[in-house]
C-alpha cells in the first residue's frame, strides 16, 4: 500500500507543476491586459485634462472678445485688469499680450503715445533672426501689429514691447489668417527669449461699424484694433497633477497637424523600472486627437512596460493556492483509501424493526405508506391503496415520486416536498392545511396527516411513515366554493390594474407634450436662423449648414426623448453612465443660444475647472437644465434689457456636485416657493405645471436634491445637488470663482 501511495505521489507532483505553469501564463496575460487597460484609462484621462485646458484657452479669448465687443473704444487698462484676473485660474497661460494695429497714418501719434509711456527709447522694432539675432528698428510700413501689452509684466520680456509681430516670419502667416477669418488661430511653437517653449493663440479685435470700401485692417465687423494673443506654456499644458488623476510614468507628446505633424513638446514620465538593470518588456502607445478647431493638436501617450509593473504578489498567492489545493487533494485521497480499507474490514450491524402491525394498519381508516432510505415504497395499507387508486403490486418497490406527490393547493412560492423535508430534517412534519394528494393516474384528493421518520437502534434514519386522511366531499365542496370566490377576486384585481394603467397613460400624455416641446422649439429656432442667414448670400452657407445639422440633431433628440418615454412605460432601464455636468451645460447653451440672443439676455457661465462627474442619464439632465433656463428667461421678460442676466455656476462642495441657475428677475413669491415643485402648479398663464415636478423626479432618482430660493436684490436661484462619482478625484473644495 505504501508503494502504491508513493507512485501516486509522483502523479500529484506532475499535476502541481502543470497547473502552476498554466496559472502563471494566465496570470501574465491578465496582468498585461490590466497594464494595458490602466494605460488606456490614464491616457484618456490625460487627453480629457489637456482637451479641457485647450477649451479653457479658447474660453479665455471668448471672454476677452465678449468684454471688448460692446465697447465703442478700446480700453487697455480694462483688458489688462481682466487678463490679470483670468491668469490666476489658468496655470497653462504664460502671459496675455496685445498687438496694437498701427498704420502708416497713425504711426507718429502711436510713437508719441508709447514714448510718453515707455520713454524716448521706445521704437517699433524687428528681430534680426538671420543676422546678429538682435532688435533692429522696423522700417515704415503700411501696417504694423506692435506689442503694447504683456500681462503680467515680466522683466525678462520687457524688450518685446514695440515688436512688430506682423512681419515676423514665424507669425506672419498665422496672424494674417486670424485677421482675415476673424477666428482664433494658433501659431507655430517657438522658444521664449527668457526660456520655455510656447505657442500663441490669437484672436483679432474689431470695433466700430464696417465699410464695404474700407482699406486694409477693416472688415464688416469694424476696424481692426489689434490682436489679443495668449502665450500658452507647453510644459504646463501637458502637466497633469495627481489631483487630476495623472499617472507619473506616462510620456506625453503633442504635435500639430497644421505644421507638418511635427512634435510641439514632449514630457517624460518617471518610469519605475528605468533605473534598474532589467530592460523594458514592451512599449504601449496611443494617439488621441484633440478636438479643437483653433488648436489642431494630436496627443500621443506612451509608456514603457517593465517587470516591476507586474504585481508579483498575485502570482505568488495563486501558486500558493495551487500548492494548497494539490496537497489537500493528496491528503483527501490518502484518507479515502484508509476509510475504504477500514470499511472493508468492519461489518456494521444495523438494527431494523422487523415486526409491522399489519392488522392494525389494515383496520385504521387512515392511509399508511412506509418508505425505505432510498425513498421507495415498502408497504401501503388498504386505505392508502384506495386513496392512490392502485393495486399493491403497482406501488411497492417504486420511488414515491412516480406514484404520488403532496402539493400545497395555494402555495405562493416553491416549497419543499413534506416527505423530502422529513428525510432532510429527520423529524415529524405535519401536513399544512389544504394539502393535495396527486396520484400517477391523475386523481387529486385533499388530505391531512403527518410524515414521521423511522430510526435504527443506532439512530440512523431507515425510512419514513406517511399517515394520510381523506378530507371528504364536504371539504372538497368548501374548497370549490373558496376557489370560485378567489377567481372573482382575481378578476376584480385585473380590472383595477387596467384602470391604473389607463390613469398612468393619461398622466404621460402631458409629460410627452412637455418633454418633446423643447427640442421641437430648438428645431424651429435653428430653421428660422437658417432662413435669416440665407438672406446674406453665399457667405452664410457654412453657418446655415451648421444650423441645419443642429436642427437634425434636435430631431434625433426628440426621437430619443420619445424612445426614453416608451422605455419608461415598458419599465426599461435608462442609459445611466458617467457624465460631466459642465458638458451638459455646454450642450444646453447650444440649444438656448437663439432664444437668449433674441430676448437680449446676457449669459454668464462660471463653470468648474474640474470635471463634474456624476452618474446620470445625459438626456434627462439636459432636460432639467433647459427647463430651468426656460423659466429664467420667462422671469426676465418684463425686466429692462440692461438687467437681463442669467448665471450658470458649477462647483464642487465635498462629495457633491453643485449646479446653480440664477436670474436677475423679481424672484419668487413666498406663497409660490412652498408649492413650486407640486405637480400641476404653474405661475404661467398657459403652463401645465409639470416642468419643475419632472425636474425634481429626475434629480431625486439619481440621489440628488433640487431647491429654489430668492437672492436679495438679485432674483431667483435654482440649486441642484448630485453625488459626485467616486471614480474621479479632485480637491474637496475648489477655489471660488471671483
Amino acid at each position: 500500500m505504501a508503494e502504491f501511495l508513493r507512485k501516486r505521489l509522483h502523479l500529484f507532483v506532475l499535476l502541481w507543476l502543470g497547473v502552476s505553469l498554466i496559472v502563471g501564463v494566465q496570470w501574465a496575460i491578465s496582468e498585461y491586459q490590466r497594464i494595458q487597460e490602466d494605460f488606456e484609462r490614464s491616457a484618456r484621462l490625460a487627453h480629457g485634462v489637456i482637451a479641457r485646458k485647450l477649451d479653457q484657452n479658447e474660453s479665455v479669448l471668448a471672454a476677452v472678445d465678449a468684454l471688448l465687443m460692446p465697447r465703442q473704444q478700446f480700453d487697455m487698462p480694462v483688458l489688462k485688469a481682466f487678463s490679470h484676473q483670468l491668469l490666476s485660474h489658468y496655470p497653462q497661460l504664460y502671459t496675455v499680450e496685445f498687438f496694437q494695429n498701427v498704420t502708416r497714418v497713425s504711426r507718429p501719434a502711436f510713437l508719441n503715445e508709447m514714448q510718453q509711456r515707455f520713454g524716448n527709447t521706445f521704437f517699433i522694432r524687428d528681430f534680426d533672426v538671420a543676422g546678429r539675432r538682435s532688435w533692429v528698428p522696423a522700417p515704415v510700413r503700411d501696417q504694423h501689429l506692435v506689442v503694447t501689452m504683456i500681462e503680467p509684466d515680466i522683466p525678462e520680456a520687457s524688450s518685446v514691447y514695440g515688436y512688430d509681430v506682423l512681419h515676423e516670419p514665424r507669425f506672419a502667416a498665422d496672424m494674417l489668417k486670424a485677421i482675415q477669418s476673424g477666428h482664433k488661430v494658433a501659431s507655430a511653437p517657438f522658444d521664449l527669449y527668457e526660456g520655455g517653449r510656447v505657442y500663441l493663440l490669437m484672436q483679432p479685435v474689431f470695433m466700430g461699424g464696417g465699410d464695404q470700401n474700407a482699406g486694409p485692417g477693416t472688415s464688416k465687423r469694424g476696424s481692426l484694433v489689434g490682436v489679443v494673443a495668449l502665450v500658452v506654456y507647453c510644459e504646463k499644458l501637458l502637466a497633469i497633477s495627481a489631483a487630476e488623476g495623472g499617472a507619473a510614468d506616462l510620456d506625453l507628446s503633442i504635435r500639430s497637424s497644421q505644421y507638418g505633424g511635427g512634435s510641439i513638446f514632449n514630457t517624460h514620465g518617471k518610469h519605475a523600472g528605468a533605473a534598474g538593470w532589467l530592460p523594458a518588456l514592451s512599449q504601449l502607445e496611443i494617439s488621441l486627437p484633440l478636438s479643437s478647431v483653433s488648436q489642431p493638436f494630436v496627443l500621443t501617450v506612451s509608456k514603457e512596460v517593465y517587470l516591476s509593473d507586474f504585481k508579483l504578489l498575485g502570482l505568488l498567492l495563486r501558486e500558493l493556492l495551487v500548492m494548497s489545493l494539490v496537497i489537500s487533494l493528496w491528503l483527501i485521497y490518502s484518507q479515502r483509501q484508509a476509510m475504504q480499507r477500514a470499511q472493508s474490514q468492519a461489518d456494521e450491524a444495523l438494527f431494523l424493526q422487523s415486526e409491522r402491525a399489519a392488522v392494525t394498519l389494515n383496520a385504521v381508516h387512515d392511509g399508511v405508506i412506509t418508505l425505505d432510505p432510498q425513498q421507495q415504497i415498502e408497504m401501503a395499507n388498504p386505505m392508502a391503496l384506495t386513496l392512490l387508486g392502485m393495486q399493491r403490486e403497482e406501488v411497492v418497490g417504486l420511488p414515491f415520486q412516480s406514484v404520488f406527490r403532496l402539493i400545497g393547493e395555494l402555495s405562493s412560492e416553491l416549497a419543499e416536498d413534506p416527505i423530502s423535508e422529513c428525510y432532510r430534517e429527520a423529524h415529524t412534519v405535519e401536513l399544512p392545511e389544504r394539502m393535495q394528494l396527486a396520484t400517477a393516474k391523475g386523481h387529486v384528493r385533499l388530505v391531512e396527516g403527518a410524515i414521521a421518520p423511522l430510526f435504527s437502534r443506532g439512530g440512523v434514519l431507515t425510512g419514513v411513515v406517511c399517515a394520510l386522511r381523506d378530507m371528504g366531499p364536504v371539504r372538497q365542496r368548501a374548497a370549490e366554493a373558496l376557489e370560485a370566490s378567489e377567481l372573482r377576486v382575481k378578476e376584480h384585481l385585473e380590472k383595477l390594474s387596467h384602470v391604473a394603467r389607463l390613469h398612468t397613460m393619461g398622466e404621460m400624455a402631458s409629460g410627452i407634450a412637455h418633454e418633446v416641446n423643447q427640442p421641437l422649439t430648438a428645431i424651429s429656432n435653428y430653421c428660422q436662423a437658417s432662413l435669416q442667414l440665407l438672406e446674406y448670400g453665399d457667405d452664410a452657407r457654412p453657418q446655415v449648414e451648421s444650423a441645419l445639422r443642429l436642427a437634425v440633431a434636435q430631431a434625433d433628440r426628440a426621437g430619443e426623448i420619445i424612445k426614453r418615454l416608451r422605455a419608461l412605460v415598458s419599465k426599461r432601464a435608462m442609459e445611466i453612465r458617467l457624465i460631466d455636468l459642465n458638458q451638459v451645460v455646454g450642450n444646453c447653451m447650444f440649444l438656448a443660444e437663439y432664444d437668449l440672443k433674441e430676448r437680449g439676455i446676457e449669459m454668464v457661465q462660471l463653470l468648474s475647472v474640474y470635471p463634474m462627474a456624476v452618474m446620470a442619464d445625459s438626456i434627462q439632465m439636459e432636460q432639467v437644465v433647459l427647463n430651468l433656463l426656460s423659466n429664467a428667461m420667462d422671469a426676465l421678460r418684463d425686466e429692462p434689457v440692461m438687467k437681463r442676466h442669467i448665471i450658470i455656476h458649477t462647483r464642487r462642495e465635498g462629495k457633491k456636485a453643485i449646479l446653480e441657475v440664477r436670474d436677475t428677475g423679481r424672484g419668487i413669491s413666498p406663497e409660490s416657493l412652498e408649492v413650486l415643485f407640486h405637480p400641476f402648479f404653474s405661475t404661467k398663464q398657459n403652463g401645465m405645471g409639470l416642468g419643475l415636478s419632472i425636474c425634481q423626479t429626475i434629480v431625486e432618482q439619481y440621489g440628488g436634491l433640487i431647491c429654489a430660493e430668492n437672492i436679495p436684490a438679485s432674483g431667483a436661484c435654482f440649486r441642484i445637488e448630485l453625488p459626485l462619482s467616486q471614480t474621479v478625484t479632485a480637491p474637496v473644495q475648489e477655489p471660488t470663482a471671483s
